[in-house]
C-alpha cells in the first residue's frame, strides 16, 4: 500500500505549518509554561521563607518579653526570699538564651535541633512540649485576663469581689427574691391582667 508522499514545501503552500516548526513551537511553549512554573514557585517559596522568618522573630521578641517580666518578678521577690530570686533570675537568664537562640538560627537549623533532640531525648522531649503548653496556656489566660480587668464592660466573674453589685439585693430592700416574672414592671398596676 502506497502512502501519499507530502513534501515539506507543498504541507506549507497548503497554509500549514511544518512539522518541524510545530514541535519547535510546542518545545518554546512548553519552556516558557516551565519558566513561568519555576518563577511563581520561587516567588511563593520565597513568601513562606518571609513568613516563617518573620513569625520566628516575633516569637523571640515575645520570649525576650517574658524574660523581662520574669526579671522583674525577680527583683520583686529579693526582699523576701533572696534565694527564691535567684532561681527566678536564673529562669529569666535562660529565656533570654532561648530568645537569642530562636533569634539566630535558621528555620532549618531550629527543625534539625528539634528533631536531634526528640530523637535522643524523646521523654524528655514531649514532657516539655507538654510544660510548655501548660506554661504558655497560663500566660494566655493571664493575659486575657489582664485585658479584661482593664476594659470597662468587661465580664464579670463570680469571684470578683463585687460581683452581683450591679444587681438589687432583696436583703438591702432591693427587688423582692420572688419570681422575676410575677413582678409587673414599673408602671404596671399589681392587679392588671396580662
Amino acid at each position: 500500500m502506497n502512502s501519499p508522499k507530502y513534501s515539506q514545501d507543498a504541507f506549507q503552500a497548503g497554509g500549514g505549518e511544518s512539522p518541524s516548526s510545530v514541535g519547535q513551537t510546542a518545545r518554546a511553549a512548553a519552556s516558557k509554561i516551565g519558566a513561568a512554573a519555576s518563577d511563581a514557585a520561587s516567588k511563593i517559596k520565597d513568601g513562606a521563607e518571609k513568613m516563617a522568618a518573620d513569625r520566628k522573630d516575633r516569637a523571640a521578641e515575645r520570649v525576650d518579653t517574658y524574660s523581662s517580666a520574669v526579671h522583674d518578678t525577680a527583683k520583686s521577690l529579693e526582699e523576701q526570699d533572696p534565694n527564691i530570686a535567684w532561681l527566678t533570675h536564673r529562669a529569666a537568664d535562660k529565656l533570654e538564651s532561648v530568645a537569642t537562640y530562636v533569634r539566630t538560627r535558621d528555620l532549618r537549623g531550629l527543625r534539625d535541633d528539634a528533631a536531634s533532640l526528640a530523637r535522643r531525648h524523646p521523654a524528655a522531649f514531649f514532657g516539655g512540649m507538654c510544660v510548655a503548653g501548660l506554661v504558655l496556656g497560663g500566660v494566655i489566660r493571664a493575659a486575657r485576663q489582664g485585658d479584661r480587668s482593664s476594659s470597662p464592660g468587661r465580664w464579670r466573674s463570680y469571684d470578683d469581689d463585687d460581683a452581683g453589685s450591679d444587681f438589687p439585693n432583696p436583703a438591702e430592700g432591693g427587688a423582692s427574691s420572688a419570681n422575676p416574672m410575677q413582678t409587673p414592671p414599673e408602671g404596671v398596676p399589681a392587679n392588671a391582667e396580662i
